[in-house]
């Protein structure tokens, strides 16, 4: 850790927070201009204002005060959403920014699964039309040895093959999925408020299709909106061909399969009778009419946002952080001193990252109430 205060890990953890430069300035008492100045290196906090800055922004002090190396971090991609502002996406970037660093402090001490996506080789023109997809999809399901059977929790798979997913709780503010190629390894973040095995194992699958489809994309920003519209058309189709292989899928359904039919269809893929009603019309195992019927059946049973066994079908959740942190505890290490003093993160926010029972982090050893007595120690009246 380096001793001079770091002007660039204040923008980070005000960006973190979602707080503007206005805001934080209001927050701590003192003018805007001061917390510019600090941001661009032009003055630094007093010893009073940084307490201010670190308990206004909850983060540990060493955080200010340390560099990190810097490291490749390609395109983010983001959904489009007229509801996410772009003070959420920076948020969200900046909270990626978080797992990486819990994920290169873990690898210190634990192997993580070697990154074993596919071999794109073949499909290095680039064209992604809906054959060449479909051709994807079966191949990444061969690679991980898949078959054409469902995929009961995609994380666990994801995670088995190497790439980083993780959770990111903003609140009360939704968020939408997205994912970040960085320096070797695949980054997956999922909303915490998606609260449905489905719509998670699909909000998985479509990074997953960002990841192998569009590593050529080095600024979504820069695409023009229908570029971005084919983008993310495409991620929705890898990840339908994905989860619902063609030849399984087309098998168990027809243009006569009712919602309830799709329910217990639901049961047994794990994907949302939205996304199979979907994939039926575009292998045109039914037609547009009766797609259409469909789709009105389920605005008038009120199936838009909550659909049938959302609330009963287990959602996978991240585990190798999880893991990673058990396996360092229980080799004695302390759980606090590794957070403050590596990590530097707000020991609440890593148990939340990390799928942590609270407290885990943030409690001392030496803080626990409850401890074991010495063998032979007599008992106090």
């Amino acid at each position: 850790m380096q001793t001079q205060f770091n002007p660039k890990k204040l923008s980070s953890a005000r960006t973190a927070r979602g707080f503007t430069i206005k805001e934080l300035a209001e927050r701590i008492g003192i003018s805007k201009q001061a917390i510019s100045q600090f941001e661009l290196g032009q003055a630094i906090p007093k010893a009073e204002t940084m307490m201010l800055i670190v308990n206004t922004l909850d983060f540990p002090k060493g955080y200010f005060f340390e560099t990190e190396e810097e490291q490749y971090v390609g395109n983010t991609y983001f959904r489009a959403s007229a509801s996410i502002t772009k003070r959420v996406r920076e948020m969200q970037k900046e909270r990626a920014g978080w797992v990486s660093k819990v994920y290169n402090i873990l690898n210190q001490y634990v192997e993580f699964p070697i990154p074993n996506l596919p071999d794109l080789s073949y499909f290095t023109d680039g064209e992604w039309d809906t054959d060449r997809i479909e051709e994807l999809a079966i191949t990444t399901r061969n690679h991980w040895k898949l078959g054409d059977k469902p995929i009961n929790n995609l994380v666990n798979v994801l995670e088995s093959n190497g790439v980083i997913v993780a959770s990111v709780e903003l609140g009360s503010i939704k968020v939408d999925a997205f994912c970040q190629p960085r320096s070797g390894r695949s980054f997956i973040i999922l909303g915490e408020d998606k609260k449905s095995a489905s719509r998670r194992h699909f909000d998985a699958a479509h990074e997953l299709g960002h990841l192998l489809m569009h590593l050529d994309v080095h600024n979504q920003d820069s695409l023009t909106k229908e570029e971005f519209k084919l983008m993310e058309q495409q991620a929705n189709q890898f990840a339908s061909a994905f989860l619902l292989p063609e030849d399984a899928f087309s098998s168990m359904v027809s243009s006569e399969t009712t919602l309830d039919g799709y329910t217990e269809l639901k049961k047994y893929w794990r994907v949302s009778i939205g996304a199979m009603i979907h994939r039926a019309k575009d292998l045109g195992i039914i037609s547009l009419s009766r797609y259409t019927s469909l789709q009105k059946q389920i605005s008038m049973r009120k199936m838009r946002h909550k659909e049938p066994l959302d609330d009963v079908l287990p959602v996978p959740y991240p585990t190798l952080f999880k893991k990673a942190f058990e396996v360092i505890l229980q080799s004695g290490i302390d759980g606090f001193e590794l957070v403050q003093k590596q990590v530097r993160l707000n020991p609440k926010d890593v148990e939340t990252l990390c799928e942590l029972n609270p407290g885990t982090l943030s409690l001392r050893k030496e803080d626990s109430v409850i401890k074991l007595r010495h063998l032979g120690q007599h008992q106090a009246n």
